[in-house]
């Protein structure tokens, strides 16, 4: 039988009144004041939060017959009779009983040595953070008040605080649906760390590691930590401004970084951002960083929006489709991580077939199955790309292997102030690969769509021009509407037959003519492979 929660809320800071008897549960200001009664219920659990004044960083507790009274202190958890209560900032959390039973936190061996956090995955991978000898240190976004701060979108501001003496290192959870997990366990009440343990905060991983360590020797470059107020050791002089807004992508320079990463050349130019040839500080990891145009976030929800599409995707993986890696924000720009793919484009090979390079239809119907093969990883997974043009279609060139890259961008940055702004322009650059309902003010778009794309990418691939064309959008649009395709096979005498009908089934003017599925697309190009003895 499910439990059901009952919240009681309000804003009144004047005496309140509840009461559990058997199957029901009073309310009001005092005993003699009853408000309401609520019948037939069994109650399982009483948890009561009540927000202090962010200024407070205790509370004294006074206690009957109690001559020196305890005090309550920001991270420190204290017993009182049978409640567990613990004030956490910004806000204290008071619950009674505790979701889980009220046992000190493990003990940490007595250790005088230095103390930090590694971390071994996430955006700062690599990236080690020195705890104090005692005190108190924080874990948040970078930028953020917090004392240790992470490239991680996941991350709430101040995402939880870290209790340290010569005995113990607890754990306190302070914000962040996802919660704060220690080896692999979400915690909800303070929970002490060893030597070894892994603490989880949003997609970051931080082990716990007791020194004397070996690569901890300050260099010239790296200043000898000094402590700052919170006890948190840090390096001294002030942080370097943040780079000025601006409405364009940053232009390069040889010192610049994105979190953990070293910026390298340009790979290409968008309409959101540029993507960066980067590598990772202190692995050497080798990624294509995409840094959007400093105009994205213009709000914290355009951020949390980007957070929750990318985190929707950073569990696929497949081999045709590009390995997200990690996303942050460094200064007024964020950026997002994917694994590098050593080759080129479909829209680079398009470009040489249009100058008068040979086209090659193996090579277009390697690209369709392969391209089949990630759309029906989307489709178990119940994901639309949306956004399938050449310059998303990357061919490696050791492997021949395609890979379908910008997976769920458009609908990450879709809606912003920055989307908008570029919104007409990009349209008209990919109109010519749009399926026909895209063209259609509010019309259903589902993974059809995508199948019409990798299409319109094949029959590019072969005629070295889009299934349909124009002088003028108006013309392009006037186009996409008729539905007249002119077989790729006209222009390129070599083309199979079979492989003619399925470029054009896959540009099928209606939805119904098309392929319902990437299964049943790839269940057509099977026999050219067997045929044709495609390498694929």
């Amino acid at each position: 039988m499910a439990n059901y929660t009952l919240v009681i809320d309000g804003h009144d800071q004047e005496p309140f009144f509840l009461a559990v008897d058997s199957e029901s549960l009073r309310v009001g200001r005092t005993p003699a004041h009853v408000e309401g009664t609520l019948r037939g219920m069994k109650v399982v659990r009483i948890h009561c939060e009540v927000e202090v004044e962010e200024d407070r960083d205790s509370v004294p507790i006074d206690q009957p017959g109690v001559i020196a009274p305890q005090v309550l202190r920001v991270g420190t958890p204290a017993h009182l009779a049978h409640s567990h209560l613990v004030l956490s900032a910004p806000r204290s959390v008071v619950a009674t009983p505790p979701v889980e039973p009220a046992v000190p936190p493990p003990p940490v061996p007595a250790a005088t040595g230095p103390k930090r956090f590694r971390v071994i995955d996430g955006g700062d991978q690599g990236q080690t953070f020195r705890l104090p000898d005692s005190g108190t240190a924080t874990i948040g976004k970078h930028g953020g008040p917090a004392n240790i701060g992470l490239h991680d979108l996941y991350v709430m501001r101040v995402h939880c605080s870290i209790q340290v003496d010569h005995h113990t290192i607890t754990v306190t959870h302070l914000d962040g649906q996802n919660g704060t997990l220690i080896d692999g366990q979400r915690i909800n009440r303070p929970r002490g760390l060893e030597p070894g343990s892994i603490l989880r905060v949003g997609n970051s991983h931080l082990r716990l590691e007791f020194g004397p360590f070996a690569d901890d020797t300050p260099t010239a470059s790296e200043p000898e930590p000094v402590a700052g107020g919170s006890g948190v050791l840090r390096a001294p002089g002030k942080a370097p401004p943040p780079p000025a807004k601006s409405a364009d992508p940053p232009v390069r320079t040889e010192a610049q970084v994105m979190g953990p990463y070293q910026l390298g050349p340009v790979l290409g130019r968008g309409h959101t951002g540029v993507v960066y040839k980067a590598t990772h500080a202190k692995t050497g990891q080798v990624v294509a960083l995409k840094v959007l145009s400093a105009d994205f976030p213009a709000s914290t929800a355009e951020l949390e929006h980007l957070a929750q599409a990318l985190k929707a995707i950073h569990h696929l993986r497949h081999p045709n489709l590009v390995t997200p890696l990690g996303a942050g924000r460094s200064g007024t720009h964020c950026w997002i991580a994917r694994e590098f793919v050593d080759g080129e484009s479909a829209a680079s090979v398009i470009a040489r077939i249009a100058e008068g390079d040979k086209p090659s239809w193996t090579r277009a119907a390697r690209v369709a199955i392969h391209l089949a093969r990630a759309l029906d990883c989307l489709h178990q997974n119940q994901m639309v790309h949306g956004n399938i043009t050449p310059h998303n279609v990357l061919l490696g060139t050791a492997d021949h292997t395609t890979k379908l890259a910008d997976l769920r961008l458009v609908q990450a940055v879709e809606g912003s102030q920055m989307y908008r702004a570029v919104q007409e322009k990009k349209l008209l650059a990919e109109l010519p690969y749009l399926a026909p309902e895209q063209a259609e003010p509010g019309a259903f778009v589902d993974q059809l769509a995508d199948l019409y794309a990798v299409g319109a990418v094949v029959y590019a691939l072969i005629t070295g021009r889009p299934p349909v064309t124009g002088d003028s959008p108006a013309d392009i649009l006037a186009e996409i509407h008729a539905g007249r395709v002119v077989r790729p096979g006209s222009y390129y005498k070599k083309v199979p037959a079979a492989f003619d009908g399925v470029v054009m089934k896959l540009l099928a003017h209606h939805q119904e003519d098309r392929y319902p599925t990437p299964a049943a697309l790839l269940a057509d190009l099977a026999p050219l492979t067997s045929s044709y003895d495609l390498k694929l």
